[in-house]
Order: C-alpha cells, then sequence, then structure tokens
C-alpha cells in the first residue's frame, strides 16, 4: 500500500492526487529509480490514472489515461516542450555546448526517404565487415555486439566511410562510449559522479571527438577522394560561418548529437529482435522464409533495395513487438505556457515548470494479452485491431503525433538487414536461461537485465 496523498495543489487546478514524500528534496526519486514501472503501476492502482508525483524536487504529473494520453500527445510544442524536457532528461550527462550547436532539424534532414535509401549500401558493407569480424564459430553478448556493431554503422552514416575504418572507428568508440547517455538511466551512481565533476570526463571526451574529426577532415583535404556524405553536407551546412573553428565546432557537436540519437534505443531494439526470434522455432522458421523469398525474388541486391526490404513484414512485426514489451522510455513535456491537460474525467490546468509525463511501461504491458510476446500482435508496424485498446496512445513503440521518431522507418530498415545478415550466415544458441527487460532502466529501450550470451556457428553453404 503506497503512502496517502497529501492535499497540496502545487498550482495544477484542481489539485490532482499526490504521492506522499518520503524524503525532502527526494520525494520518491529512489523508488522511481529503483522501480521505475512497478512503482508508477502501483501508483496508478492506488490513485487512479492521473496523479503527480514528487522525484527530486521536479513535479511529475503522471496520466496512464487514454483521453489523459491523447491530450499529452496533442500537447503544442511551444507550451509543452518536449526539446526542453528531453535536455533536462539527458542533460545530466551530455555536456550543454553540445546542446546549444544542434540544429533540432538535422535528424529530420538526415532521415529523408532519398538519403535513407542511400545509406543501404553503407548498412550492408558495414554489417558485411562486422560478421567477417565474428569468423566461423564462436560467442557473444548479444547487446554489446550489437551495440559495437550499431555504433561502427553510426561512425559510417554520420561522419563518413572513413571514420567507420580501423584507423578511426575504435578511437571514436572510446570517446563516445564516456558521453554513452544510456547510463544516466540504469546507472544513478555514475551520473552522481558526472555531476559532482561538473562533467569533466565528458567535457574531455567532447574535447577529443572534436579533434579527433577535424583529423578525419583534415586528411580528406590533403588528397583524400571527393565524400558526399554527412561529414561534407555538415561542413556545406555550416559553410556561413566567417570563423573555421566555430564551423569545425558546430559540425562536431552535431556529429555527437546525431550518434547518440541514434544509439540510444536501436541496438536494445535489434537485439531483442534477434533473441525474440531465435527462442522459438516458428518465430525463426518463418523469418528465415520470408529472407529466403526476398532472396529468390531480388537476389544480390535484396538489401540494398528498399522496395525488397519493404516487403519483407514478418520482420517488421518482430521489431515493432520487440520495442513495445521493451520500452522503458519515460514521456515527458514540459509545461512552459498554462496548458490543459483532460484526462477523460477532469480538466487540469497545469502550470509553467510541471512536467506532464508517461511510462510506456506501465500501459504497453498493462493487460494479459501485452504481457506476452506475439509478433501477430501487429500487421507490419500497426498494431492490430484485435486487441481492441481503448486508445491508440495506450500503447507506445515509436510514438504518436508530431513527436513521434523520425527514425522509424531507418530503424526498419537497418533491423531488416542486421538480423537478415546473421540469420542467413549463422545458427544460434542461447546459453542463457531467461532474458528478461531491466527492471532498473527509465529511458529508452532496455536491455537485459542479465547478460544474454549466444554462441553462433556459419550455416554450411
Amino acid at each position: 500500500m503506497l503512502p496517502a496523498p497529501k492535499h497540496a495543489s502545487h498550482g495544477i487546478v484542481p489539485s490532482p492526487p499526490i504521492v506522499s514524500d518520503e524524503l525532502l528534496h527526494v520525494g520518491n526519486g529512489l523508488r522511481l529509480l529503483d522501480n521505475p514501472g512497478q512503482f508508477l503501476a502501483e501508483a496508478r492502482s492506488e490513485y487512479g490514472d492521473t496523479f503527480l508525483v514528487d522525484v527530486f524536487g521536479y513535479q511529475l504529473l503522471c496520466t496512464f489515461a487514454p483521453k489523459g494520453l491523447e491530450c499529452l500527445y496533442q500537447l503544442p510544442e511551444e507550451d509543452a516542450s518536449f526539446g526542453l524536457a528531453t535536455y533536462d532528461l539527458v542533460g545530466f550527462k551530455t555536456p550543454a555546448e553540445v546542446f546549444i550547436d544542434t540544429d533540432a532539424q538535422l535528424f529530420y534532414q538526415l532521415l529523408t526517404v532519398k538519403r535513407v535509401n542511400g545509406y543501404l549500401p553503407d548498412m550492408e558493407a558495414l554489417c558485411d565487415l562486422e560478421i567477417e569480424r565474428l569468423g566461423d564459430r564462436g560467442e557473444f553478448e548479444v547487446f554489446d555486439r550489437i551495440r559495437t556493431l550499431e555504433q561502427r554503422m553510426g561512425y559510417r552514416l554520420w561522419i563518413g566511410t572513413d571514420a567507420s575504418s580501423d584507423a578511426w572507428w575504435k578511437r571514436l568508440k572510446q570517446q563516445f562510449d564516456v558521453l554513452d547517455q544510456e547510463r544516466a538511466f540504469v546507472d544513478p551512481a555514475a551520473i552522481l559522479e558526472t555531476i559532482k565533476s561538473n562533467k569533466a570526463r565528458e567535457r574531455a571526451a567532447v574535447i577529443e571527438i572534436r579533434h579527433l574529426i577535424d583529423q578525419i577532415w583534415s586528411a580528406r583535404a590533403d588528397g583524400a577522394q571527393q565524400h558526399d556524405d554527412t561529414l561534407t553536407f555538415l561542413h556545406q551546412k555550416f559553410s556561413g560561418e566567417a570563423d573555421p573553428s566555430i564551423r569545425h565546432r558546430k559540425v562536431a557537436h552535431n556529429v555527437i548529437n546525431a550518434n547518440q540519437g541514434f544509439l540510444s534505443n536501436l541496438y536494445a531494439a535489434i537485439s531483442w529482435c534477434l533473441i525474440h526470434t531465435i527462442s522459438q522455432p516458428a518465430y525463426l522458421s518463418r523469418a528465415r522464409e520470408e529472407i529466403a523469398q526476398q532472396r529468390a525474388k531480388y537476389g544480390s541486391e535484396l538489401y540494398r533495395n528498399a522496395q525488397a526490404l519493404s516487403e519483407m513484414v514478418y520482420l517488421e512485426q518482430l521489431l515493432m513487438e520487440s520495442v513495445r514489451v521493451a520500452q522503458r522510455s519515460i514521456t515527458l513535456r514540459k509545461v512552459v505556457n498554462p496548458v490543459t491537460l483532460d484526462d477523460g474525467a477532469q480538466q487540469y490546468r497545469v502550470p509553467p515548470g510541471v512536467y506532464i509525463t508517461t511510462l510506456l511501461t506501465v500501459t504497453n504491458l498493462q493487460t494479459s494479452e501485452l504481457s506476452r510476446f506475439d509478433p501477430e500482435h501487429y500487421v507490419k508496424n500497426r498494431l492490430s485491431s484485435q486487441l481492441n485498446l481503448p486508445g491508440k496512445e495506450t500503447v507506445s513503440t515509436f510514438g504518436h503525433g508530431k513527436h513521434a521518431c523520425p527514425a522509424q522507418r531507418f530503424s526498419h530498415m537497418m533491423n531488416k538487414i542486421v538480423l537478415g545478415k546473421l540469420l542467413e550466415t549463422f545458427n544460434f544458441t542461447p546459453l542463457f536461461d531467461d532474458a528478461q527487460p531491466s527492471s532498473v532502466q527509465l529511458g529508452g529501450v532496455a536491455r537485459s537485465a542479465e547478460p544474454c550470451p549466444l554462441a553462433y556457428r556459419k550455416l554450411k553453404p
């Protein structure tokens, strides 16, 4: 049983139920960090679909009502800001100067249909390099291996082919690992050390990445062939800067932001997709059958052809379901101007400074049917109408409305390339008993609670 609610309004009219604070200045922060999904599910059971909770001094107006979720996703950015809330969430780890130089439209510019289609050969080539590194047989931990593959892929896509070469990618990885935002969501002790040091290691990593990016660019200027890639695109984008040092700084900071955004969810989603696919003979058989059909139809162009990939609908369902069950994202809107949250039972007038919030874990798994993994919960990338959900926003993978993830198509393309190539190349044997998403993680698609090692052996020709 949770403590009885307080009755202070905190500026919200009318006052919602308020979860009692445990410690001054901490509120329910420690309970939230211990197990976010369980804590908020218990609070929902005790206080209803909408309630207020204090987390380290941050006032979170949480809603899980179908109408409240619909309202949350429709709030205008200028009144309830997703961007400012995201900055507050990841700003514990990432130095502020990176965000100051970041162009908010860059993700959209890098993820146009034309550019994504152009990335496909690079994705395939990088997968081939990583598969070659694996050899004929061995073992790896799924999340670590896929994360490394995705990091190297990011350097290739969001910098250039040269950045993913052996001369550069491990040096880049060493610094990007220091900036890993995931640690801010799963390791409170590490983030406290980051705060105490004023992000000393993170700032040093940013400086070193800037040096590495400048060296890559200089190597090209010293006679390398012309490149039509993201690094060139960024130098052209900021070519109006009269001071070359400012241009180089903005280029590097946008490279950092692109790579961090790329890594925040996708590697864990692909890892779960692989784990789930090999966990049931029926899933594996159907996935391989779909890949074989497309291989027969498109031959060697399979993974370079956007149409061929778009036709692989079962792999799409596997990814959507994998994201749904492992999703640990907290959706936040920081109120900038007074807004009204209508949860269907009450209309709350919410003042600036409050965060309107939902945790996807709570509603994504809220029924016995939704608590189990089944690719048939989706028809391509849409939830099946047979689930009879009370509202489309009650289940979320890539978000809804204006703030839906712009990388959904890109994510499906990459997953199909990585999963397809791995399943065409190897047989896998799990070396773990039961893989479950971490209950501690707050933000993103969760890693597993325990390591998930796999043994692999190359298929016979």
